[in-house]
């Protein structure tokens, strides 16, 4: 937990929430039910999993920004209403290119708050969720 933070930290913190709270798998969970054919049930399971993994580590993030500011949960981009209606085993390659971005974003945010400790904890473990959850897109790419 954060001993303190600076207005810089907590606008980090937000960034990092931003990231994962509007994820392309958070996104196709609370707006869009991508069409799945027979046999995707596998990436229907694993699309839980991370959004179930996403919202638990963006709840964990929320409580420490409240405790020193305020939470600006942002909106999701334009782009993912191109989602709408699209088979899920085509969606598999948007995901994992928008799982990249997030990780590289989630990389620069871990750099950025080098000079709070606490607050670059929470950040490295979300990173390594996003990284497990890209590993696991591309394995599903890959089949």
């Amino acid at each position: 937990m954060l001993m303190t933070a600076s207005a810089r930290s907590v606008a980090l913190l937000n960034a990092l929430f931003q990231t994962v709270h509007r994820s392309l798998p958070m996104y196709l969970a609370e707006a869009a039910d991508p069409w799945k054919h027979a046999g995707d049930e596998r990436a229907a399971e694993t699309l839980e999993n991370i959004v179930a993994d996403q919202r638990a580590f963006t709840a964990r993030i929320a409580d420490v920004i409240l405790e020193y500011g305020s939470l600006e949960s942002g909106g999701y981009p334009m782009e993912y209403t191109d989602t709408h209606f699209l088979a899920l085993d085509f969606l598999i390659g948007e995901l994992i290119k928008y799982q990249r971005r997030d990780v590289a974003r989630i990389q620069r945010i871990v750099t950025a708050l080098a000079d709070n400790h606490d607050a670059q904890e929470i950040a490295e473990e979300t990173l390594g969720a996003e990284k497990a959850h890209l590993e696991m897109l591309e394995e599903l790419g890959r089949k």
